[in-house]
């Protein structure tokens, strides 16, 4: 494994001093960004993309939080642990729960955003799947897109850097140092006490995803060179209901959970209801999958929900463009990395001054299948236990220093942009036939085998960063899918199809793709 892929010399690199810097502004980076400035951190956030594009926007169905009477975080607390299989961190799971009340009750109170009300003018709440309780609240269908336009009259604009990618991050006595960005052909690197990784999950290095990004997750494969330890990877969440144009399979817009709470149901092409529409998404997305294979089409009936066009506009206007009218044609698609960066209830990884927040990170919650809805509440509890922990790191870190770090390539050729697009779709498609919902250990080495090739064809070029980034990735979901040989949650084997009791551990990955079984 490389340690560093990019050709660079930093002392020839325009350099900054910050006391953190976050990569992404999704709702984790930009929760942690708000309540650093609330601290006087000195911080510079970098993102590769517009600030108006995030998963966080995409977000539909909105945050499950115990706010009805008739509900507890207790009730919340166990419904998260059924649908984690047996794998979520419980103590992180009751700081989730618990502490949610407070950060939801913050974007009302401080921030105030303006959730769906009822005639009381209290939150309405509506009801997803695996959940006992009507707890999600909501705006709409743009509950994300509008909790991030609300945050942002908040934010600083002048902390933020657009179009930046980054390359590297450089650490000492496991200690870091400071990261190389690069916009077109321009790099700079950041020197810093802090970094905070917030750039979302790998769901792109699938075919059919339901994505705000185009690529993603070789961040991912940047902190594993880097020996940041990877955790649970093979564990990627399949949304069931994402919109299905036959012969433009790769379009995969959401249709949100929410419409099954409001009464969708799901029928194949024989009109049959097939499976319990509120099961967990595992469930319902493998029952989805199964009529595929049978050679039925299935569709989302939403003839009997009141008021569509107003509970779910954003939706409406879709199928109003696409000419669809009651019945939606749905098929699974990846929607949310479960696997990611291992770290505690404090956002701290294995690497001194490194923290990871949101869908890049491993907290422990989600377990093997994340319940719906608990996202975005993860990324306010944990972004505020984040931004806490950074203050007192900084607190007791050395200002950062300008050091020289080096790494020459002698590679002249480089990959034309056709060639590049083609072989980021040769993954997708890989990983998509024979890595996705339902696998066997044939698949899974036959698709290793295809990354193996892809490396080695593409060794001696120079531009190829990220996509080795991406392979390497690629590489850790598949081992640590077959090293887990049975079938739980997200993650399902035909050749295995039970739960086995001495799976009941975290895979963990580590530099020089070691696979460990480990219980945290």
């Amino acid at each position: 494994m490389e340690r560093y892929i990019t050709e660079f010399d930093t002392s020839k690199i325009k350099n900054i001093k910050v006391d953190t810097v976050i990569v992404g502004i999704g709702l984790a980076g930009l929760r942690v960004a708000l309540e650093l400035d609330k601290l006087n951190v000195n911080y510079l956030v970098i993102s590769k993309n517009d600030i108006k594009i995030s998963n966080s926007i995409l977000a539909q169905g909105g945050i499950a939080v115990a706010f009805s009477p008739d509900d507890t975080p207790q009730e919340h607390f166990e419904d998260t642990i059924r649908s984690g299989k047996g794998l979520c961190i419980e103590e992180n799971v009751k700081i989730l729960v618990d502490e949610g009340i407070q950060r939801v009750g913050e974007l009302l109170e401080v921030f105030k955003v303006d959730f769906d009300k009822d005639k009381k003018n209290r939150p309405l709440l509506t009801r997803e799947g695996a959940h006992t309780k009507p707890r999600i609240i909501h705006y709409k269908d743009e509950t994300g897109k509008k909790i991030i336009e609300d945050l942002f009259r908040y934010f600083n604009k002048k902390r933020i850097l657009v179009g930046y990618q980054l390359e590297e991050i450089f650490i000492e006595d496991n200690k870091f140092i400071g990261a190389l960005f690069k916009r077109n052909n321009e790099y700079i690197v950041i020197y810093a006490k802090s970094l905070v990784l917030a750039t979302g999950g790998y769901s792109p290095v699938y075919l059919r995803n339901t994505s705000a990004y185009k690529n993603n997750g070789d961040v991912l494969g940047i902190a594993l060179r880097s020996g940041l330890i990877l955790k649970d990877l093979e564990f990627v969440q399949f949304h069931p209901t994402a919109l299905y144009i036959e012969g433009n399979e790769e379009e995969a817009q959401l249709i949100s959970e929410a419409v099954r709470g409001e009464g969708g149901i799901l029928i194949n092409s024989d009109g049959e209801r097939f499976i319990d529409e509120l099961k967990t998404r595992d469930e319902v997305a493998r029952a989805i999958f199964l009529q595929y294979q049978k050679g039925k089409k299935v569709f989302l009936d939403i003839s009997q929900i009141k008021n569509f066009e107003k509970r779910f506009s954003t939706i409406a206007k879709l199928l109003k463009e696409k000419d669809i009218k009651d019945k939606i044609p749905v098929s699974p698609a990846t929607h949310y990395s479960i696997g990611g960066i291992e770290t505690n209830s404090y956002g701290e990884t294995n690497v001194k001054g490194i923290f990871a927040i949101g869908e890049v990170a491993c907290t422990g919650i989600n377990g093997a299948n994340r319940l719906a809805s608990n996202s975005l509440l993860e990324c306010l509890v944990f972004g505020y236990r984040v931004a806490f922990s950074i203050y007192k790191y900084n607190l007791f870190t050395e200002e950062p220093k300008v050091i020289k770090f080096v790494n020459r390539t002698n590679k002249k050729d480089y990959l034309t942009e056709e060639k590049f697009e083609e072989y980021l779709v040769k993954i997708k498609k890989i990983m998509w036939d024979k890595v996705s919902l339902i696998r066997d250990e044939n698949g899974l080495k036959n698709a290793l085998n295809d990354l193996v090739n892809i490396e080695k064809e593409i060794f001696k070029y120079h531009n190829t960063r990220y996509i080795k980034d991406i392979v390497l990735l690629c590489k850790g979901i598949i081992l640590s899918a077959l090293n887990r040989k049975e079938s739980r949650g997200a993650h399902y084997r035909k050749d295995y199809p039970v739960e086995r009791d001495k799976y009941k551990k975290h895979t963990k990955i580590y530099k020089n793709l070691e696979i460990k079984l480990e219980v945290s």
